[in-house]
Parts: C-alpha cells; structure tokens; sequence
C-alpha cells in the first residue's frame, strides 16, 4: 500500500475489526504484517513481560544486592535520636503598665513574617554559639568532629583541616538542628538530633533557652539604646528650647508688648474702653430723650407725668397736692360767694402760687438733666478719643504681633518636642527591666523513645524498589545486547496470507475509471430502502469533500425525503463549524448517554434536513456502553428516508466506535482534483470480503454548493 496514513496495516486491521469483529480471510491476527508496517513501534507489553521472565535472575539479584546493602547500613549505621520542643511567637509585645491595650503596634501579613524571621534567628551563629559554650560542645567527641567517620577518613589521607573545635561543634550542631512552624499557628517546632535520647533532650531545650535569652536580652539592648539615643539629644533640646523663650521674651521687651495669660495689656484696655464707651454712649441717649421730654412739656406739648422725674420728685408730688386742693377750695367758693368775694380771690392767689411752684421746679429739673447730658457728652467725648488711642495702639501691635507669633510657635513646638522625647527617655529607661516580647516555652523537649535514623522500613523499601527497576533495566540492555546491538527486539518475520479471490485486489487496487458527479451519487441514494444509511469517509484532506454530506443531504431532500446528516468527524466537523451549531449539543453528548439523537437534532431552516451537530461534551476512551449507545442512535434515526455520517477524513473519527459495522453502506470519497490514496480503495475491497457494502468513488463536485 501506498497510504499517506502512519498507523499503516494496524489502523487498516483496526477497521476490519470494527466491521466484523475478526480480522478478514487469509490474515494472521497473531503476527503484525511487516508489509503494511515495516518500521517497529516498540516494545509489545507480551514481549516485555517474556524478557523479564528469562531474566528473572537479573532482576531479583539486583533487588537482593540493594536489599543486602540496605540491611548491612541499617545494621552498622549509629542510630540518631531527635527530640522536639515547641515555642510560641505572639506578633503582638506584652503591653507595659503605662501602655493602652488599644494602642499596640500590628505587624504585617497576621505576623508570619515575624514568625517566619524568628526560624532565622533560632539557627542563627549567635544561638548556637550560646548553646556550644553552655553544654560545652567543642570538648563532645560528638560535635568537635573527633568521633566523625567522614574526619577520620580525610585525617588517614592527610585532607583534613585544623579547624577550631568550636567551629567543628557549631557547624555540627546546625546540620543537627532544624525548626520549622506548625501551619496555621505561630508555634515554632525546635528539633535537635543526637547519638542519645537524653543528649537530644538537652540540646534542644538549650536551644530553646538559648533563643528566649537572646530576644530578653536583645529586647534590653534595644530599649537600651533608645533610651541612650534620646538622652544624648535632651541637653540640644533643652537648650533649643530656652533660647526660643528668651527669643520670645527680647521681642516683647523690645516692643513694649506686656500682657499676661498670652494677652496684651493694650487689648485688654481697649475692650474696658471699649464696654465704657458703649455704656457712656447708652446713658447719653437716655438722657437726650428726657431733654427732649422736658422741651415738649414746656412747649405745652406734653403733660408733666410724661417726664420721669416729675412723676418720682416729691417736692412735685406735695405741690401738686396742694395745688389740687386750693383748686377744690377755689369751686367751692366759686359756688357760694360772688365772683369778687376775698376768700374766693385768695383762693385763686393761692392756686396760682402753687402752679408757679410746680413750674419753678420742672425748671430746674429740666435744667438738671440738661447739666446732666451735658456731662455725658463729654463724658463720650473723652472715652471716644482715649477708644481711638487705644485702637490705633493695637492695630501697631498687630503689626508687631506677627514676628511674635512666629516665635511663640517655634518656642511652643521646641517645647513640645522636649516634653514628648523625656518621657520616652524615661519610658525607655524603665523598660530596660521589662521583657516586652511575647514569646514563651510551651513545651519542653522529652527524651524520645524511638530513633529517627536510620528509617528502617524507608531504607528497605527504597532500596527493594531501585534494585527492581535497575534488575528490569539490565535484564532490558542484555537482551538488547544479546540480539545483536541496542534497540528493541527483532520483530519476527511478518508473513501475510491471502486467499486468492483478494489477493490481485489488495496487491493491483481498481480505480473507477472516471468521476462520479453529485448528482449522480445522490441518484443512488434516492433508490435505496427507507433508513438508510451511509458512512462517509474522506480518504484524502481536500476541502472539496468536506461538505459532500451537506450536499448530497440537499438533493436528496429536493426529492421530497426526509434526511438526517449526522457529524461524526470528531477531528475537524467542517459541517458544524459551516452551520455554526459548535455551542450545541450533538454526536458527543449522544455517545456520553446525555442526550437522545432525536434531542439533539436541529432542522436546518425550513427544510426536510435534520443536523446533529459534533457535540460539546468530552469523550473518554470508546467503549462497549458507546458502541450500545451509537447502535441505539442509529437505530432511532431510522425513522428517516435517508440517515448520512459524515465520518470525517480516515481515521478521523475512531473505529472503536463501530460505524463501519453498524452502517448500511461505506462509502470511501476522493477528490478527482486532489492527490490518489490506495489505502481507502483497499479498505472498500476488505470490507467487502467481510460482507459489508463499501465502495471507493472519485467525486467530481457539482457547481453550486449549499448555502449555511
């Protein structure tokens, strides 16, 4: 065969298999056919596994070599022992006495970072030298390298170094010590390993003594410095702070600017003057209206009660009561003398006495209150020009208050800044004593009662592990070299046996001599039974075939059928994406068990023509439910005129699904523009020795095409 297609005789025989369940007549389904695949793919599973078995010894020797390594170093190999101590990390410091619950500092991303620092500092050289010098590890054969296996090998050939011992111990006991933090806590796990349980123990409790008195201390040196750091500036604060005030006191002595409680004495006399004036002025008015009261009554205008102090004077009070009697006594001897009698003129001489009185008395309270708003006015006048003095004096101040101003500020925040840095000076100081860090011992290392090196069972499976795969390995590469060089094993001779009324069809394909129009194929399809169903398959990638389905589809529906297209063509279904049903559901969804066919069909337009778009669901690897599944789809299509699969290009859509079998014709398509396949005519004639009805057909397309 001269197929463009990879798979060769394979994809063929799995085609066959589809139609019919066995391979055809006259082909050995034990051996490959060296014709249709003459390069190897590999390894089959079955010669792997004949491989392995006649080098059994390879295999399990070297699993035994590995097993017997493992057990001489877990035998031989010095046990270590890890104890474990936890510590808690709070993010937030311990609230001193003088400190407010609210006003703790945070700490960025819930403290981790914090937490995260500390597993730094608690393998830190200043740690570990701490713990070395306490449990005097430089004199420990076990730490000071003295009792090491690895030193003594580089001392017998003369590598080794003299290093200090403490050096030795603090590098020892950093590869022995490791710290990791619990998820989702600030609980800080401290392991330390040694030769014993005990030793463990020890070390890593000292460890974790050793961080907590690092932070105390380095919490106190911090305050310490604080404080050393604010006191070295109080003096330069204290004196800044004085020469703003004596800048503030020289100005005012300067200006004249005397005042008490940050006010002018200047400004204080103008509001008195102020309040005075206003006064003054109040009283004028009242004054002024009483003269104008007084005018009015001796213009005749007005009756004395209207003048106020008229109606309060008593000497007004007892003449008008005199005056009230001498005109009652003056009626009544009107009545009963003549006109002309003495006691009636004397009567009147006496009422005429008393008017005069009353009249020389208004007099001279008119002229009181006129006395009287006279020395208001001045009395105005004076405390109006001391006002004006006094206003002009305050606007210079103003002026003068300005740079005052300015210096007041200075002087103000220098001393703010002085006050605020002593008390962190003595707050600093008196926390020196006090450990603000909240970090504590929750629990102590216990001498543990189990090793944690060498790990037995890991050691053994690991090691039982690499020796099967290094045995499969070799016991591979000597059966390669036994075959005469690297590579996979010689195929065995591939012998292919035809039956002899297909043997000139397989080795000499016939060709149909010309091409076949549209037309004409659909002419077939019209003649054939009700339901009927044909497989389309494209043997070359010519754009022209691609939408023969649609095609035959419409002209067969011209004829007055019912037509269902299904699209089959799971690599590329150029019918769907041509009638933009890719979003719908269809062959997929029927092949998943999600959907009926007769769910998924979509009428095109107003036509007889039913489309069952590719599908949107994800297919596993065809099975028997799917095969079952298609059966039954094809079966319920059958209630069409005509059912057309397009099955895509060969070997586009996988065989496993069954529709070689399961259709009532195959039908193999060639461009006659584009370039010759064998393999699909080959397959047309194997699938006709198997008793299915297929053919190979060149197709010369009509003019028009069909429309989206």
């Amino acid at each position: 065969m001269t197929g463009q297609y990879k798979n060769g005789g394979k994809a063929i025989n799995a085609i066959l298999r589809d139609a019919s369940g066995q391979l055809p007549h006259g082909v050995d389904p034990q051996v490959p056919n060296v014709a249709d695949s003459p390069v190897p793919n590999g390894v089959d599973f079955k010669d792997v596994t004949g491989i392995l078995f006649r080098r059994k010894a390879w295999v399990f020797g070297v699993a035994a070599a590995f097993c017997a390594m493992a057990v001489t170093y877990v035998a031989f190999a010095r046990p270590a022992y890890t104890a474990t101590a936890e510590v808690y990390v709070d993010p937030r410091d311990r609230p001193t006495p003088k400190d407010e619950p609210s006003v703790q500092n945070s700490v960025p991303g819930d403290g981790l970072l914090l937490v995260e620092s500390q597993l730094k500092i608690i393998t830190s050289g200043e740690v570990l030298t701490r713990v070395v010098d306490e449990m005097k590890l430089a004199s420990d054969p076990d730490f000071n390298g003295r009792n090491d296996l690895t030193g003594a090998i580089k001392a017998l050939l003369g590598l080794s170094q003299n290093k200090p011992p403490e050096l030795v111990a603090l590098r020892n006991l950093r590869l022995n010590t490791a710290v990791k933090r619990n998820d989702r806590s600030f609980v800080i796990d401290i392991m330390v390993s040694a030769r014993t349980p005990e030793q463990a123990a020890r070390l890593t409790n000292a460890v974790a003594n050793a961080f907590l008195e690092g932070q105390a201390s380095a919490n106190s040196n911090f305050n310490r410095r604080i404080s050393d750091a604010i006191t070295s500036q109080l003096d330069r604060m204290r004196a800044s702070v004085n020469q703003s005030e004596q800048a503030v006191a020289a100005y005012k002595a300067a200006n004249n600017l005397v005042g008490a409680r940050n006010r002018l004495v200047t400004e204080q006399e103008l509001d008195e003057a102020n309040t005075q004036l206003t006064n003054a002025k109040t009283r004028l008015n009242e004054i002024l209206a009483r003269v104008k009261v007084i005018e009015s009554i001796e213009a005749g205008g007005a009756q004395l009660e209207a003048l106020p102090e008229a109606v309060q004077s008593a000497t007004i009070a007892q003449l008008r009561a005199r005056a009230a009697d001498a005109s009652r006594e003056e009626a009544q001897l009107a009545l009963i003398n003549g006109p002309n009698h003495p006691a009636l003129r004397s009567a009147r001489a006496q009422l005429q006495d008393v008017q005069v009185a009353i009249k020389n008395e208004v007099k001279l309270i008119a002229a009181a209150v006129r006395n009287a708003a006279a020395g208001e006015r001045t009395n105005v006048q004076t405390l109006q020009a001391r006002f004006d003095s006094l206003k002009k004096l305050s606007e210079n101040n103003e002026k003068v208050m300005v740079p005052l101003r300015e210096l007041e500020r200075k002087a103000d925040s220098d001393r703010a800044l002085y006050e605020t840095f002593l008390a962190k000076a003595k707050t600093a100081g008196v926390q020196e004593v006090i450990d603000t860090t909240n970090i504590r011992l929750i629990s102590q290392a216990s001498p543990p009662d189990r090793k944690s090196w060498p790990p037995t069972a890991i050691i053994l499976a690991v090691a039982l592990f690499g020796g099967l795969s290094l045995g499969v390995v070799l016991a591979l590469a000597r059966e390669s070299l036994d075959n005469g060089g690297g590579g996979a094993p010689k195929p065995t001779a591939r012998r292919v046996t035809v039956s002899p009324p297909l043997q000139p069809e397989v080795v000499a394909p016939v060709r149909t001599e010309r091409p076949v129009r549209l037309r004409d194929f659909s002419a077939e399809l019209l003649g054939g039974p009700s339901g009927h169903s044909v497989l389309l398959v494209r043997a070359s990638s010519e754009a022209s075939l691609d939408l023969v389905a649609l095609e035959l589809a419409r002209s067969v529906e011209e004829a007055g059928q019912k037509v269902m297209v299904i699209d089959a063509d799971l690599a590329r279904h150029p019918v769907t994406a041509r009638l933009r049903f890719g979003q719908h559901a269809g062959f997929r969804d029927v092949l998943a068990g999600k959907s009926a066919i007769g769910e998924v069909a979509r009428a095109l337009g107003r036509t007889n023509i039913q489309i069952v778009p590719v599908g949107i669901t994800k297919l596993a690897s065809p099975d028997r439910r799917m095969r079952a599944l298609l059966s039954t789809a094809l079966i319920a299509a059958r209630g069409f005129d005509c059912v057309i699969i397009d099955g895509g290009e060969l070997g586009g859509t996988p065989s496993e699904f069954g529709l070689y079998a399961m259709a009532d014709e195959v039908i193999f398509l060639e461009s006659a523009r584009g370039a010759r396949t064998d393999d699909a005519q080959v397959l047309a004639e194997l699938l006709k020795h198997n008793r299915i009805k297929a053919k190979f057909v060149i197709v010369e397309s009509d003019p028009e095409t069909v429309a989206a």
